[in-house]
């Protein structure tokens, strides 16, 4: 996979879109309250930073592991994550018109939703998401804009939410 990985991405084109697509998931997440623990890339940054998988926006899940755990989870919670995992689809469409990522944020939504007996609401759902995280990202393009040139450089979460809030207070 990380071999893989750094023969991808060694597109400028393709790095651009994953940071375009991890951007949208990050502001996003922020903009809903869901902290964010760290970020990576790449399959390599990822791998650098002691995770297996693929990169991406890594969340503290806290709340919704707890939640889950007991059973019972809010309709605010279940709404703010299916939102944050359609943000990076949403960002890709925003910027290139179309998204080449994110079948996995699909099935995450599906298996949440056919764990709590409502799986006959994913598509619906997805959708909705869908337009709420474009709708947050449009509303928020300075910021976005911003957050894609400091991810670029890989700047620290910290740092990341401080280019977030400079846009917020009129910086």
């Amino acid at each position: 996979m990380i071999l893989i990985d750094l023969l991808e991405g060694a597109s400028s084109q393709r790095r651009d879109r994953i940071i375009h697509h991890e951007a949208g998931h990050f502001l996003v997440a922020y903009l809903l309250e869901i902290p964010i623990s760290r970020y990576a890339l790449s399959t390599w940054e990822a791998f650098k930073q002691g995770y297996s998988a693929q990169g991406g926006v890594r969340f503290d899940d806290q709340k919704l592991a707890a939640q889950l755990h007991r059973g019972v989870i809010s309709e605010q919670l279940i709404e703010r994550y299916c939102i944050v995992w359609m943000a990076g689809i949403a960002a890709e469409d925003i910027v290139y018109g179309n998204a080449e990522g994110g079948a996995e944020y699909r099935t995450k939504i599906t298996l949440l939703l056919t764990q709590l007996k409502r799986s006959t609401e994913s598509k619906l759902k997805q959708s909705w998401a869908s337009l709420q995280a474009r709708s947050l990202i449009e509303n928020h393009q300075s910021a976005y804009q911003a957050l894609v040139m400091a991810m670029t450089q890989r700047v620290s979460v910290f740092d990341c939410y401080q280019v977030i809030q400079q846009h917020f207070s009129g910086h």
